[in-house]
């Protein structure tokens, strides 16, 4: 911790001035993919609370990096709801960005008195955030992510893994057989859904992530945030658990989104659990305990996926 203390302040230094310092740098908790640290930085009278979510060791990827970045700073200049990057640390193996404030553990956003307005509000609001993110161009250096490539970079994996997956398998053959129209590419978040996202008591705070963003059709991420795995629980709300999937569309369309119809969105959330099918699969290669957790879920999208196709 000191060792990263020490980075810290000399990054903060170039960033804010030289009588920069850092105070109250602790881990975080919420990162299965990153590792989180939140601090704060005096500078002079001004304290600003910020937190750097970094490639763990071993893991470092600087390109991925400083394309989230680049992502971050286009949605936050459009006033989305993203917390402001502020720099790439550590070799661009970490982002250093605002500390928002809010809950994002799903279970309890969905129980709790205490979030009892956002419930309400939550659908309007992740609709309304998404058509703004929707509205831009990708960043240059993007990865491609229409329907067709996703499709193909899904088979790709599984090929790769060896594993009989029929249920996958026939998931990715129905997909094909419906391929809908491909779309001029807008920015697509790529893991828009309750664990990704910041509530408060009055609603949506942040949207957080963004490592799997890529130049895509927003309705992937309309049909990622209705499958069953997201709704934990509250399978009688297909939308975010609070909503339906007609009330997420009108007001995806009331916000400046473009009109998608109800079948292209069963598209997107077959292909989503298609995707998170073959997530928790290679998750299970892995050598941890908690990709262990995860890969034991496949199961789940599996199921979903079987009865939306029936």
């Amino acid at each position: 911790m000191a060792e990263l203390e020490d980075t810290l302040t000399e990054e903060a230094r170039e960033h804010f001035g030289a009588d920069a310092r850092v105070e109250e740098l602790v881990p975080l908790s919420g990162g299965a993919s990153r590792e989180l640290y939140g601090f704060d930085v005096l500078v002079g009278g001004d304290r600003h609370p910020l937190v750097l979510r970094r490639d763990p060791p071993g893991m470092e990827e600087p390109e991925a990096r400083t394309r989230e970045f680049s992502v971050l700073q286009a949605a936050h200049a459009t006033g989305a709801p993203v917390p402001a990057p502020h720099w790439l640390s550590g070799d661009k193996t970490g982002i250093v960005m605002h500390r928002v404030e809010g809950e994002a553990i799903a279970r309890r956003i969905l129980r709790d008195d205490r979030y009892a307005t956002a419930r309400e509000r939550l659908v309007d609001e992740v609709a309304r955030a998404a058509a703004a993110i929707h509205a831009l161009p990708p960043p240059a250096g993007l990865p491609d992510g229409g329907p067709l490539a996703v499709i193909e970079l899904l088979e790709g994996q599984l090929d790769e893994l060896g594993e009989p997956h029929p249920a996958l398998e026939l998931g990715l053959r129905w997909l094909r057989a419906r391929l809908p129209e491909e779309r001029e590419p807008v920015l697509v978040h790529g893991d828009f859904r309750l664990g990704n996202l910041l509530v408060d008591e009055g609603g949506l705070t942040g949207v957080l992530d963004w490592e799997q963003s890529h130049a895509g059709d927003g309705a992937e991420d309309l049909g990622w945030m209705c499958i069953r795995s997201w709704r934990f629980g509250h399978d009688d709300h297909p939308a975010l658990g609070v909503g339906t999937r007609r009330a997420l569309l009108d007001a995806y369309a009331a916000a400046g989104g473009r009109e998608v119809t109800l079948d292209e969105l069963a598209f997107w959330e077959v292909l989503g659990n298609v995707r998170w099918g073959v997530i928790c699969v290679i998750q299970a290669q892995r050598q941890t305990l908690e990709h262990y957790a995860i890969g034991r879920r496949a199961c789940e999208p599996e199921w979903d996926l079987l009865g939306l196709i029936a």
